[in-house]
């Protein structure tokens, strides 16, 4: 009992500056009436009176400013113990809004706080998770190919066989770590963006030419259409060639062998640049959409990490862009749009790709 009547530091300065008040009121009240205005003069009861009841005054405003200030006091402190969990990784303690009084604004802003750290934190937890298994996956393979070839003595066609799919272990791992550390930029924001006009037709005849010979091998047939006239984006020129590699890797490796992919680059009416990224495969279902740019999130068996359209996503989002999917029976098309720039500020069609005859 004797320490709840006890103010504590921030309680006590509420209860003096309410004593304060009081006492300057009085002295104010005692002045104007007995030495100004004389209505005291010659007649020590009515100064007494008025004395006495300064100290009325002052003693009430004490018992007042004690109370507020450990009803204010309480409230901060019960912020201060939320905090403190918070700070040791406890983001499961909200602060009732009823419980504060005139704090309720600011616990309303601590709830929410609180609760945003708490989807960053279980975030941290799924991303770790998710990578570990990644990672863990092709190391696993790794280390049994090794394993079969130390113990074992394999035939030249046995042998040759280990050793493909053990490089194919080593590319998965490599895009993974790539990726991830992609991922890692972004989050930081240490990627910097380099904002300068980009002829889309130029990138997509690049990527056609580079996707060109594993479409071969995938049975597939690569079709490229490109505008009359330039096709004029305001983007990092490296980022927009990422996005595009990662949007083509992802139709020729979830779509069946023989599936015609296009790449289009054209101007929207609303002045955006596009480039699109369209296949005839059996299409994307609409429950598979809605979180396709997850990270980590796979839509079939497939294989892959699931982080190259996350990562294109935002990519596409720190240029001020977005990509947005179309996809029905037997057809699915990704689209990044950008800010379109000025026709004028575009390199020449073909400057970087042609070269001159020998």
């Amino acid at each position: 009992m004797r320490r709840r009547l006890r103010p504590s530091r921030f309680g006590g300065r509420i209860a003096l500056t309410a004593v304060g008040i009081a006492l300057a009121a009085a002295a104010v009240v005692y002045i104007y009436v007995v030495a100004i205005a004389g209505a005291g003069s010659g007649n020590a009861a009515v100064k007494r009176d008025i004395v006495v009841g300064g100290l009325i005054a002052a003693a009430l405003a004490l018992v007042a400013g004690i109370y507020y200030a450990n009803v204010a006091a309480t409230n901060v402190r019960r912020l201060q113990n939320a905090a403190r969990k918070v700070a040791d990784g406890n983001f499961e303690t909200t602060i009732p809004v009823a419980s504060v009084g005139q704090l309720a604004p600011l616990a309303r802003t601590f709830n929410e706080m609180q609760r945003r750290l708490a989807e960053l934190d279980i975030a941290r937890k799924v991303f770790i998770a998710n990578a570990s298994h990644e990672l863990r996956t092709p190391i696993f393979s790794l280390s049994g190919f090794v394993e079969l070839l130390e113990e074992e003595d394999p035939s030249p066609a046995d042998r040759e066989e280990f050793v493909r799919q053990m490089r194919q272990q080593i590319d998965r791992l490599t895009k993974l770590t790539t990726d991830l550390l992609d991922l890692s930029q972004l989050d930081a924001g240490a990627m910097v963006m380099a904002a300068a006009s980009v002829d889309l037709g130029d990138l997509a005849r690049e990527a056609a030419r580079e996707f060109g010979p594993r479409a071969e091998a995938h049975g597939s047939r690569l079709r490229l259409r490109t505008a009359e006239r330039p096709v004029i984006a305001l983007a990092d020129r490296d980022r927009v060639r990422q996005i595009i590699r990662i949007l083509l890797d992802n139709a020729l490796t979830h779509t069946p062998e023989g599936t015609e992919v296009s790449v289009t680059a054209n101007s929207s009416s609303r002045r955006r640049a596009e480039l699109i990224v369209s296949d005839q495969g059996p299409g994307i279902p609409q429950r598979v959409q809605g979180r396709i740019f997850e990270r980590f999130y796979t839509g079939d068996s497939a294989g892959g990490s699931g982080l190259g359209l996350a990562i294109a996503s935002e990519l596409a989002q720190r240029m001020g862009g977005r990509i947005t999917i179309s996809s029905s029976r037997r057809f699915t098309a990704f689209t990044l749009e950008l800010p379109q720039a000025r026709a004028a500020d575009a390199p020449a069609p073909g400057r970087a790709l042609v070269r001159a005859p020998q």
